[in-house]
């Protein structure tokens, strides 16, 4: 069985293949209900786990992607600890894009820049989204965009966080819900 689906609005749209009882392969439409995530609440909830809310709004169900990660030797060549939701979003969803728009970088740390900053994704249209790279707990480093013009914004907020909101705040300055209603996570991953 070969399949592929999209998100839909509150549905799952998947097409495909799959072999019948004489082992014919027959093409194959599946509609499936799909839960839509609520909008986020104004203020922060600490209580949130914000990877949980990411693979809810994308609907990525998949095994880890990159489960052997060897963070302490990349952590020792960096020079540095990084954020935990950082290496749970890599180990979970691997080399991808959300919404084929935010490219996950999977090696951001091959450098920490002279001005502090470390890029941990990117955009097509050459923004960074970087750390601040302040202090020694990286859990609480902020989230910094850097826009193709230089300027520098900063989020107080980590980047599992910052990676939802822009997906389906409407009212953030980077937000992607005004063009899409449906979120999904597109793996650069090769099919076996």
């Amino acid at each position: 069985m070969t399949i592929r689906a999209w998100a839909h609005g509150d549905q799952w749209i998947g097409t495909g293949t799959a072999r019948d009882a004489e082992d014919a392969e027959r093409p194959v439409l599946v509609v499936a209900h799909r839960q839509v995530p609520k909008p986020l609440a104004a203020a922060r909830d600490e209580d949130v786990d914000w990877m949980e809310r990411l693979t809810g709004i994308t609907g990525w169900t998949q095994p880890a992607q990159r489960p052997d990660m060897d963070w302490a030797e990349v952590e020792s060549r960096l020079g540095t600890a990084l954020p935990s939701d950082y290496k749970r979003m890599v180990e979970t969803f691997g080399k991808g894009a959300f919404d084929g728009y935010l490219d996950l970088n999977q090696e951001p740390w091959t450098r920490l820049r002279q001005d502090g900053l470390l890029i941990w994704a990117g955009t097509e249209h050459e923004d960074l989204y970087c750390w601040r790279a302040d202090g020694d707990d990286p859990d609480r480093w902020p989230v910094v965009v850097r826009s193709f013009d230089r300027e520098d914004l900063p989020f107080d907020c980590q980047a599992a966080e910052f990676v939802c909101r822009i997906l389906i705040d409407p009212h953030h300055p980077y937000t992607m819900a005004r063009y899409f209603d449906t979120h999904w996570f597109m793996t650069y991953r090769e099919s076996s």
